[in-house]
């Protein structure tokens, strides 16, 4: 740290416009650990009470440079407060830092050196990690995505374009960014408006865009500052309401249109170059590349705590030991294990088996050795020597010798999952008939850095052409492979390629299964040349009839098979169009110059085209190539799938191919490649891969579920690129290919009935195509060696169209065998980025527990009370399984995690009321809507009045009909909603014991005056005003007391103020107020005669007496003083208390008592919880 002034360096003016204190410690603290001087400080402070000013004040002994503080007399909100703060800023350049973020040490040095850098600068931005209110770095974002490979040089002009298209915010938050004053003083105090009309919720980008008029932007990949996401955040709020934020990016991309900023009709690629060395700009697409890096960085980023998690609970593990007991300790797995040449790997390996046989005791090990080791693990051993004969004979014998029901090699060094084994022995007690298990692996590269090999289920054409991703590591039933004969030693580098070739051989695809669990960590092989897989893959295609097939080996490891048909089968290329005469006439020429297959014809579909030159063109090129190309006219215009079928009885080819009209063939051997694969007896379909003409993959098959029916696997990465687990340099099974290029056999086309012209009629009915044919048995083949241009625009999918795939096809669209179920189905474009652990890690296989799904509205008082803590607290018992989340999942997703109960709390608004329909027509769980306050009837001073939808009864109603249930917190609410459902039960609030059960008892008479109190929520501005009368009468008698609001006009009476807290440490900062006497004041209006005791439970868990409102949430047996909402009765009652302490606090003492016996939630409370969200 520099902890004398600079006078070389310019003066760097932090402004911070503050309004809140609960971080601006550590915020001060980091701007003091800055290596860069000289700095100044100015803060002007925004918050409504001194807080933000006792923390200043705290720090100025401790900062080393000048701190110029100013507050607000009247609240300035974040736009003006800032522009307030750059106007009394006097450096050279602003860094902008908020209350609740924190700068990394180095951040203003490096960020005024790039300033420097070159001229022509005017923004400086880093990377930035996102924290949490602990200060834990969570996982990145769209916008938090590293979109280049160093620190770079960002075209400013183009830049204010892109953002007018994408309104993505990489730059950063405030607190990321660097400038000059004088250009940001300029503005006034229209720092964050555009042409006058003030931006909201983007207003930095507001700022930026005006200062990349000028210059560029200097971006750093090092990240140097920590950027809070915290419930105190007033634009958090804002975040978590869906659409709050839309004007303000609307108002933002008009603005910059109206300045003439956007360029009309660019490409929106974005010119970047390196900062620190000279070299011409890049034109880059940010959105893909700040994609690439964000499906990136949620492949790998905190991989190890997702793996960690997969672990089994203390109740689960419980319960499968239970299970494992009852069934004779479940399959027993042998390890057969080459000791190799180090010790030190080979002990490694017997170290994580021990630790995995901890919860599934029933393994083995086989030691494969010349000679036996003498090894420490625990685990059960034996020796099998290995001699002149070789491996494969060692191990066949060690599997005539063993009493294992499977058994799997590993090699030292791999390193066993901790709940791998567990997961597989559960999985295969009910897998009678299964012959070979594949799993998922982890993949160790030569750094150490760890990830997730997620492969998908058994893939006949993935196995051939890159067997090192699919054959090492499975699971072999032992039996079945001794009918085999065992391994063959004539490949000793491909035994386990040559032993599932095998399998196919003898039985097919039966039998051969794939679990998706990591099993063990392995070292990511070297993909080489390997003349075995060579081998016993040419013996393979032979033993299944192709004797004249040659393996080819381009890429090493990967295999390109030509199956060596002697026949040329006729193909019929079938194009709809429709006046889209440029593109179809691009694809009619390319088809007839780069085609090099001889036998094939082109059917030209024409729908009713209007345009003349589209008729007269059509007539001339089936003049002109009558021996190719022939025309069928619609006269009226028909759907695509009806057209598609007519044009299909029309055709005269074997084979036929489904081509969009916008696609071109560059390639030759394009189609020979497609009946390549399509000859095959086994494949019924085989697509094609497409790219743009920027060489983006527009097409490597779809995967099931995602984003919708089908999303487009990899899409817009390179067609270089290599895709995840190299899935984009090699042939495949898929479950669905998209008819812009899609091969069928015209016999089966027929056989299946053709398209659907119902429900699929305009789209989608060449995904029901795929599915129809693998469900009658045959195989999908993707192959990338058919490589077409075609530049797809994706629409949206309709409800309705998504609908019928649902109904139809949800269990297939949930569980796509050519995709993970580990892979989410919506956090990525293109697929292949893991999901969350807790949606996929389910031990309990056999499925002893009821599976709950609970949705919490919210993470504050209600969210907690009616859906967390009890979901946990059952969770914690025993009693059930599942998991508890804020987002609804999507139907696919719903339908992977198949839960026995939904749990809906306060949903409402369009999007999650449809949300609730599908739940209705997709899900078999039983649902259960969760409501504790009559949202009908919100006080006019409830501040969440103003984002209730006006038409609430109407959203009510509506929910409710989706639900089997509704559950609610008091009787009176069930009585207020009793004509909306009938089935009402009632559930009451409850203290969770772990929050509430062990606080420290009160301090009481602490203060030369008692201490008189209130706790709550912000939105009690009715209430609080039913006592403002009292506080003032009584402002020399106490202390007053206030958590978590306080109103203006009580505030000079009240003596001390404590803003809210994150809700896990309200309980011990309640009980911490040292409440001679608490109260609990109610207006009388029916949203208030239907609320809970809650806050009598919370004052009593604390022992504080209580004097409450006597309103009929307040009525019962729990020891407290009633008072009518008058004046006089509320002066009383306090005085009344304050007369006699003792007896108040023996009150306080008595209500703790009835609270902890009687309102915790455990035993029987816990229980009528549990029957409330279950069925009878």
């Amino acid at each position: 740290m520099v902890n004398q002034p600079n006078d070389i360096n310019p003066l760097v003016s932090v402004v911070m416009p503050a309004y809140k204190a609960a971080y601006l410690k550590e915020a001060l603290q980091s701007l003091q650990d800055q290596t860069y001087r000289p700095l100044e400080l100015v803060i002007c402070d925004d918050c409504r009470t001194d807080e933000v000013r006792a923390v200043v004040d705290e720090y100025r002994g401790i900062l080393d440079f000048p701190v110029h503080y100013s507050y607000n007399e009247t609240r300035l909100h974040e736009s003006k407060n800032l522009a307030k703060c750059v106007s009394l800023a006097s450096g050279e350049y602003l860094k902008f830092l908020y209350d609740d973020d924190v700068l990394h040490p180095e951040c203003v040095e490096r960020m005024v050196d790039a300033m420097r850098e070159r001229p022509g600068i005017e923004l400086v931005s880093s990377r930035r990690r996102r924290i949490d209110d602990q200060g834990r770095q969570l996982p990145d974002i769209l916008a938090t995505a590293l979109p280049f490979v160093e620190d770079a040089l960002v075209d400013g002009i183009g830049l204010t374009s892109f953002l007018a298209e994408h309104t993505v915010n990489f730059i950063g938050e405030p607190s990321t960014v660097l400038c000059r004053r004088e250009a940001v003083a300029a503005f006034g105090d229209q720092v964050m408006a555009l042409n006058g009309v003030p931006i909201r919720w983007v207003g930095d980008l507001a700022l930026y865009v005006k200062l990349l008029q000028k210059g560029d932007l200097a971006f750093l990949s090092a990240p140097l500052v920590d950027f809070r996401v915290s419930r105190e955040q007033f634009s958090q709020l804002g975040r978590d309401k869906p659409g709050i934020g839309d004007k303000g990016h609307q108002d933002f991309r008009q603005a910059v249109r109206d300045l003439g900023w956007y360029i009309e009709g660019g490409d929106q690629l974005v010119g970047v170059s390196p900062l620190h060395r000279e070299q011409a700009p890049e034109r880059v697409d940010l959105l893909a590349a700040l994609r690439q890096a964000h499906a990136l960085s949620e492949m790998t980023e905190r991989f190890d705590e997702w793996l960690v998690a997969r672990k089994p609970s203390p109740i689960q593990r419980r319960l499968i030991d239970e299970h494992l007991r009852a069934n004779g300790l479940g399959v027993h797995i042998d390890v057969l294990l080459p000791v190799g040449g180090d010790s030190a790997a080979l002990q490694a390996t017997l170290d994580s088996l021990a630790a995995a046989a901890e919860l599934y005791p029933n393994v083995s090990v086989t030691l494969l050795g010349a000679q036996a080791q003498a090894v420490d693990s625990g685990l059960r051993l034996r020796h099998q020597p290995v001699g002149g004969d070789g491996l494969a004979a060692a191990v066949n014998e060690a599997l005539r010798s063993s009493t294992a029901h499977w058994v799997v090699l590993a090699g030292a060094g791999d390193l066993f999952t901790a709940s791998g084994l567990m997961v597989a022995g559960l999985e295969l007690m009910g897998a009678g008939g299964c012959r070979a298990v594949s799993t998922d692996l982890v993949l160790r590269g030569e750094d150490g850095r760890e990830g997730p090999a997620m492969r998908p289920d058994f893939n006949l054409d993935l196995l051939i052409s890159f067997p090192t991703s699919q054959a090492r590591h499975c699971l072999f039933n032992r039996e079945a492979i001794l009918e085999m004969g065992g391994f063959d030693g004539e490949y000793p580098r491909a035994l386990e390629l040559d032993l599932l070739l095998r399998l196919v051989e003898q039985g097919g695809l039966d039998g051969l299964a794939h679990l998706s669990e990591p099993l063990l960590s392995t070292a990511a092989p070297s993909l080489q040349a390997n003349p075995d897989e060579e081998r016993t893959l040419q013996r393979h295609l032979a033993a299944r009839g192709y004797g004249q097939a040659r393996v080819q080996s381009h890429l090493p490891g990967r295999y390109h098979i030509d199956y060596g048909h002697a026949a040329q089968p006729p193909v019929s290329i079938l194009i709809v169009l429709r006046d889209q005469l440029a593109a179809v006439q691009r694809c009619v020429m390319s088809l007839l110059e780069h085609t090099a297959y001889p036998n094939y014809e082109i059917l030209l579909v024409d729908n009713a085209s209007e345009n003349p030159a589209t008729r007269q063109w059509l007539e001339g090129v089936e003049q002109m190539a009558a021996e190719r190309v022939r025309v069928l006219r619609s006269g009226e215009p028909l759907a695509d799938a009806r057209l598609k079928n007519l044009a299909a009885a029309h055709a005269r080819g074997d084979y036929l191919l489904l081509l969009r009209p916008e696609a071109a063939v560059f390639q030759g051997d394009w189609l020979g490649e497609l009946v390549n694969q399509a000859q095959r007896p086994e494949v019924g379909i085989v697509g094609a891969r497409t790219v743009d003409g920027e060489g983006r993959i527009t097409h490597a098959g779809l995967v099931l579920g995602l984003r919708g029916i089908a999303g487009h696997a990899f899409i817009g990465e390179d067609m270089n690129a290599t895709g995840y687990m190299n899935r984009l340099q090699v042939a495949q099974n898929y479950s669905a290919v998209s008819d812009g290029c899609l091969m069928i056999r015209k016999a089966l086309f027929d056989e299946l009935g053709g398209l659907d012209e119902g429900d699929f009629a305009e789209r989608g009915a060449d995904v029901d195509l795929c599915l129809r044919t693998g469900a009658s048995g045959y195989l999908i083949v993707w192959t990338p060696h058919a490589t077409l241009l075609h530049n797809q625009a994706l629409e949206a999918e309709p409800t309705e169209l998504q609908d019928a795939f649902y109904a139809r096809w949800l269990p297939r669209l949930a569980r796509d065998p050519a995709y993970n179920p580990n892979f989410s189905l919506v956090r990525a474009r293109g697929g292949f980025v893991l999901t969350d652990t807790q949606l996929t890690f389910r031990p309990l296989a056999w499925q002893p527990l009821p599976t709950v799904l609970a949705h919490f509205a919210d993470t504050f008082g209600c969210g907690h009370y009616r859906v967390i803590q009890p979901f946990l607290a059952q969770r914690e018992q025993g009693l059930i399984e599942g998991v508890v989340t804020h987002g609804l999942l999507h139907v696919a997703d719903l339908e992977r995690f198949s839960p026995d109960v939904v749990l809906l709390q306060r949903q409402i608004g369009d999007e999650r009321l449809d949300a609730m329909r599908r739940m209705k027509a997709f899900s078999r769980a039983f649902k259960v809507y969760e409501l504790d306050d009559y949202l009908p009837n919100l006080p006019l001073k409830n501040q969440h009045r103003e984002h209730m939808p006006k038409d609430i009864l109407r959203s009510l109603r509506r929910g409710l009909g989706y639900v089997d249930r509704f559950v609610v917190s008091t009787e009176a609410l069930a009585e207020a909603f009793s004509d909306l459902h009938p089935d009402i039960r009632v559930a009451y609030n409850r203290l969770a014991p772990g929050w509430w059960g062990g606080l420290q008892p009160s301090q009481r008479r602490r203060s030369a005056k008692p201490r008189v109190g209130w706790a709550g929520g912000v939105s009690h501005t009715g209430d609080l005003e039913l006592i403002a009368d009292v506080v003032k009468e009584l402002a020399n008698e106490v202390e007053w007391v206030f958590f978590g609001m306080c109103p203006e006009q009580i505030r000079p009476y009240v003596h001390e103020f404590h803003s809210g807290l994150p809700i896990h440490l309200y309980p011990a900062k309640l009980a911490s107020l040292d409440l001679d006497l608490a109260l609990a004041p109610l207006e009388d209006n029916l949203f208030n005669q239907c609320k809970s005791n809650l806050r009598l439970l919370e004052y009593g868990a604390c022992g504080f007496p209580v004097v409450c409102s006597d309103n009929r949430a307040y009525a019962g047996d729990l020891p407290a003083t009633r008072v009518k909402n008058r004046f006089r009765d509320w002066v009383e009652a306090i005085r009344m208390h304050l007369d006699d302490l003792d007896a108040t606090a023996r009150m306080g003492d008595s209500l703790r008592e009835k609270v902890r016996s009687d309102w915790m939630l455990q035993g029987d409370n816990l229980q009528a919880w549990h029957r409330a969200w279950q069925p009878d």
